[in-house]
């Protein structure tokens, strides 16, 4: 079961309904939308509740008492298994309101601009509903406010946690394999590991929605300018005030990747052919109290990243964050195709389709090339016949499976975007961005 996202009357979109599989493909030409598609699905992957709000909703809605009464009983070794559900609840029920807070200033930040002026041109309101494998949340944008309007929680979550006392004073909770022990001294204690137990709510009832900026990442399509120009570990302020959120959170998914290369947490043998087609070979540096990537070239010169060729300012980081152990978990990448040539598209499709099968990654693409679409649909085809993978040239795990791929073509038509889902069988066949 995959997320979902549904809209209605947001940026040109009069309608869309996206299903967010681990290759999902915005395929289109220039200008009809589909990097607004992408910030958004990174806005709402990215999200947590605002704080402040959802200490101030549990607060109003009895929290206190419930803890109280709760540590009573864990203080005594009883289970408090009435009271700390409904405390939980307390945390589920309130979750939407907290995220919708954060919503509203993640999307100023992200789209540099008013709500209002998200609206599609003569409505009134906008509508963005978000749903996981288990629960759904639907959001009006009204002039500059961000609020609830519907929220399916996922029921079953809390009467499939096992809550123990192993002794007093601690709290043992079971949900599905997941087990996590808490030691109850304080209120404090059993805040916290109410929040934990809401993220675990969430990161189970709305995957991949509402995660965290470290295991998501938005490659945008400026990557190789803000390479030149932004990579800096510490920005000063006057710098830092006039970049976008997209691109300041670039900047920040440079370092965490050339960290992570330093400790060897990336495949890179997954990404060589990759690399070696567009001729650079990433190496890392520490200097300025950070690690920093250099790249080498095909003619052995050896060059900060800021200073490499721009295919490699394009492509590296997409590169190391597909190999990448861990997080990120989803990457959402626009334009890909920037500065390669057909064979290098060619390898970054089976370096996608390696990064899905084998590392787990969900990996959403916007594109206006025809050439990686019809490379993603000679993988597609593979999947039918992976087991002569080996005879045709590739590996095992560059197959994808059809089931695995959605895919939409956007087009404008009469004054507004519109979104048409694709059907993807086991020949592939997506039509690409030269139909019209």
């Amino acid at each position: 079961m995959y997320g979902r996202v549904a809209l209605r009357d947001f940026g040109p979109f009069e309608s869309a309904e996206l299903e967010i599989k681990p290759l999902t493909l915005f395929i289109g030409r220039n200008s009809v939308g589909k990097s607004m598609l992408a910030y958004l699905l990174w806005t709402l992957s990215v999200l947590l509740p605002d704080p402040d709000e959802l200490a101030k909703i549990v607060s109003e809605r009895g929290f206190e008492d419930l803890a109280k009464r709760s540590m009573e009983l864990v203080k005594r070794g009883l289970a408090p298994r009435e009271e700390l559900t409904k405390l939980i609840n307390v945390f589920i029920e309130a979750f939407p309101w907290a995220i919708a807070r954060s919503l509203s200033d993640a999307l100023r930040r992200v789209y540099t601009s008013r709500l209002s002026e998200l609206v599609k041109e003569g409505s009134e309101r906008a509508i963005v509903e978000v749903a996981g494998p288990y629960a759904s949340v639907r959001f009006v944008i009204e002039g500059e406010e961000v609020r609830v309007e519907d929220y399916k929680p996922f029921r079953g979550f809390l009467d499939s946690l096992a809550i123990e006392v192993p002794r007093p004073s601690a709290l043992r909770i079971t949900y599905s394999d997941d087990t996590m022990e808490f030691p109850l001294t304080s209120l404090s204690d059993l805040t916290n590991a109410a929040l934990r137990i809401l993220a675990l709510y969430v990161a189970t009832s709305f995957k991949p929605f509402f995660a965290s900026e470290e295991l998501v990442a938005l490659l945008v399509d400026s990557r190789a300018g803000i390479s030149r120009t932004l990579l800096k570990p510490y920005l000063s302020p006057s710098i830092a005030k006039g970049i976008s959120y997209a691109d300041e959170q670039f900047v920040r998914l440079y370092y965490r990747l050339a960290e992570k290369l330093a400790q060897g947490d990336i495949k890179l043998d997954f990404a060589k052919p990759f690399l070696e087609e567009i001729g650079c070979e990433p190496e890392i540096v520490y200097e300025s109290g950070v690690y920093t990537i250099y790249v080498k070239t095909w003619i052995g010169k050896r060059l900060p990243f800021a200073r490499a060729p721009s295919g490699a300012r394009e492509s590296v980081t997409l590169a190391l964050a597909l190999a990448s152990l861990g997080e990120p978990l989803m990457i959402i990448v626009e334009e890909p195709e920037a500065h390669l040539h057909p064979r290098a598209q060619t390898l970054l499709a089976r370096l996608v389709a390696r990064a899905i099968n084998s590392l787990g990654k969900i990996v959403v693409i916007t594109t206006h090339s025809d050439y990686l679409v019809y490379s993603i649909n000679n993988l597609i085809s593979l999947s039918s016949k992976v087991d002569r993978a080996r005879e045709l040239g590739y590996c095992e795990d560059e197959a994808i499976a059809p089931e695995k791929v959605a895919a939409y073509l956007i087009e404008a038509r009469r004054g507004r975007a519109v979104v048409e889902p694709l059907n993807v069988s086991k020949e592939g066949n997506p039509r690409t961005s030269s139909r019209r």
